[in-house]
């Protein structure tokens, strides 16, 4: 998101707690930004500066959702409305990155923005939490915003965070068949996902940020192609070069069985068409690991 700003000519200020980022990931567009080492769910939250557009990535992860569900609050609901509130004191436009996990199991395939919501962990219902948040200040205040509820996104420098235990399931599989580790599926690995690279994410927020005709709206950015667990790593295997034979592990709670969304009121409404084919998008991911694992040996 901040290389894309940069690259069409934006001033950038990052907000970030650093509690699962670093400034690594910046380390390339450093001297061309602000940034600010700030927790967005404390009170008292500001930002000193003026923005036309806040893009709120910031989330306490899905995974640690039953484990500290407080936290999870905390973050994902106090932390929207400080942002919320920031917006209205600036003047600002908000994009939301909301979770398409909000849906549950699916009533109708491909799910799209018609489909009942029926959160299943925390974290979906104080996501859900923040998209209402935004339609009240929309309404109330005036705050224009636009919500992209996300299917699963992987890519460079989406890394595993064993201190936080947090480890999205294409970052965790690479990692270890890079490594020559047999990686955890949970469950009979059947389950599926729509993955989405993370290049087409910011393509589409930044489409979101720049359409009138989005203000207000809830739309999901996703691929509309449905890949299980098992195929997803079988493509991992092909692109590293690696055949290493998966473990299995029981389900994890609150999974959901099958996803694959719609990206049809993003394509209508803002032009979104993602162009990364999840072979393509876990070569440049690969790529990216093992140029990085290049550059900590000595």
């Amino acid at each position: 998101m901040v290389d894309e700003l940069l690259r069409r000519g934006s001033q950038v200020t990052v907000v970030d707690d650093m509690s699962n980022g670093s400034l690594e990931n910046l380390r390339a567009t450093l001297h061309d930004i602000t940034v600010i080492e700030e927790d967005i769910s404390k009170d008292g939250f500001d930002v000193e500066g003026d923005f036309d557009v806040v893009f709120h990535l910031a989330t306490h992860p899905r995974s640690f959702s039953l484990t500290d569900p407080y936290r999870n609050l905390e973050v994902n609901a106090n932390g929207m409305l400080n942002i919320l509130e920031l917006a209205k004191r600036k003047n600002s436009r908000v994009v939301y990155t909301s979770n398409s996990g909000i849906y549950g199991e699916p009533k109708f395939l491909p799910i799209n923005e018609s489909h009942p919501d029926d959160p299943t962990t925390p974290y979906d219902a104080t996501k859900l939490i923040g998209e209402h948040l935004a339609k009240i200040y929309h309404r109330i205040h005036g705050v224009p915003s636009v919500t992209f509820r996300l299917a699963t996104v992987y890519g460079e420098r989406q890394k595993v965070n064993e201190k936080l235990k947090w480890k999205p399931v294409v970052a965790e599989f690479v990692d270890k068949v890079l490594h020559g580790e047999a990686p955890t599926v949970f469950g009979d690995g059947n389950q599926t996902r729509d993955f989405v690279y993370v290049k087409d994410v910011v393509k589409g927020l930044i489409l979101g940020a720049k359409s009138e005709s989005a203000n207000g709206e809830v739309m999901l950015l996703s691929t509309g192609r449905e890949t299980s667990i098992n195929q997803m790593l079988s493509l991992i295997i092909k692109v590293t070069g690696r055949d290493v034979p998966a473990r299995f592990g029981p389900p994890s709670p609150g999974d959901i069985r099958r996803m694959v969304y719609s990206f049809g009121k993003a394509k209508r409404l803002v032009g979104y068409e993602p162009d990364y084919p999840l072979e393509r998008g876990l070569e440049r991911y690969v790529a990216w690991c093992r140029e990085t694992s290049a550059e900590k040996k000595p």
